[in-house]
């Protein structure tokens, strides 16, 4: 079965759960699976993701690669042109590279105007320090609003967009799809498991979680922990005993081949792990191809169970 969408390595667990050798390991599997594009921020645990990257790279020395990192407003408490100018030299010296393939500007501040931090990263893709901009957790209403600001002071254009898309959280579809299919953006897709509620660690809304990231990132339990997203779920592992295809994979396979996600735009999916044997398991799930309709057809259920209660697909930063 031929992919649809782009597979891109996320990295939010190196520095926190996998380290140098980890690392190393992971993205050579990676590279060597057929893919080539990595996704890191600034703030990954402190610096500690850019740096182990940076090892990484030194290790493997890779060519091909395309590398993603993100300017993030919560460093200085302004997403300003200061903000880009602090943090992106300082990803690239991390990391040892003297460019990247993308640059995001990682959330979107409702009280600093976007001009500031689009000027400067005007200036640095100038000088050839990234190829493409990227926007994360921008309103559409935004991404509109930078693409024509953009285009009318002759910057750089925004052609890929990072958000928030997994079969219960829904959300981008509404008004983000047309937006970017407007201003021809592709999309890259985090949270995939919701958190890690589309596996089996988590089996009751109220058993209160004691490991994962709904206890070391309270803002995934304010996210997704509510009783819909459970009762929707119980549908969906229903529906997978039945086909025995593990809810995991059948994630993976919604996402690739019955999701929003398109090939067309060359649509991406970004991929959280905590160790190698759940990304060889995640790349191999997709390689099974679509979905049975039942399982399918779960997931619409579990979808409409919980759609009042799904997050946007956005997200302001709050401040300091």
């Amino acid at each position: 079965m031929n992919r649809t969408i782009n597979l891109v390595l996320g990295t939010m667990t190196f520095g926190e759960q996998l380290f140098e050798n980890d690392v190393v390991d992971i993205v050579k599997f990676y590279l060597h699976s057929g893919y080539n594009e990595i996704d890191t921020a600034y703030v990954y645990n402190n610096g500690k993701c850019e740096e182990l990257l940076g090892y990484c790279f030194k290790q493997l020395m890779p060519t091909g690669i395309k590398l993603a990192t993100k300017v993030n407003p919560r460093i200085t408490g302004r997403l300003d042109g200061d903000a880009v100018r602090m943090q992106f030299p300082e990803s690239l010296n991390r990391m040892g590279v003297d460019n990247v393939d993308i640059l995001y500007l990682h959330f979107p501040d409702r009280n600093t105007p976007v001009e500031s931090a689009l000027e400067a990263c005007n200036e640095f893709y100038k000088k050839g320090k990234f190829k493409e901009l990227g926007l994360s957790n921008f309103p559409a209403w935004l991404v509109s609003y930078v693409y024509h600001v953009s285009k009318v002071r002759g910057w750089v254009l925004p052609t890929v967009y990072e958000g928030l898309y997994n079969p219960l959280s829904r959300n981008a579809e509404r008004e983000l799809n047309d937006c970017l299919n407007t201003y021809n953006i592709r999309f890259n897709a985090y949270n995939p498991l919701a958190g890690g509620l589309l596996t089996n660690k988590y089996a009751h809304f109220e058993d209160i979680p004691v490991y994962g990231r709904f206890t070391n990132r309270p803002n995934y339990q304010g996210r997704y922990w509510k009783k819909s997203y459970f009762d929707g779920i119980d549908k969906v592992k229903q529906a997978c005993e039945k086909e025995d295809i593990n809810i995991v994979a059948a994630t993976y396979r919604w996402l690739a081949f019955h999701s929003m996600l398109s090939e067309t735009r060359r649509d991406g999916l970004i991929m959280g792990f905590s160790k190698l044997s759940q990304l060889r398991q995640n790349i191999e799930a997709i390689n099974q191809g679509p979905l049975p309709q039942s399982i399918v057809d779960a997931f619409s259920e579990a979808w409409e169970a919980c759609r009042s209660d799904a997050p946007e697909y956005f997200t302001y930063y709050k401040g300091k």
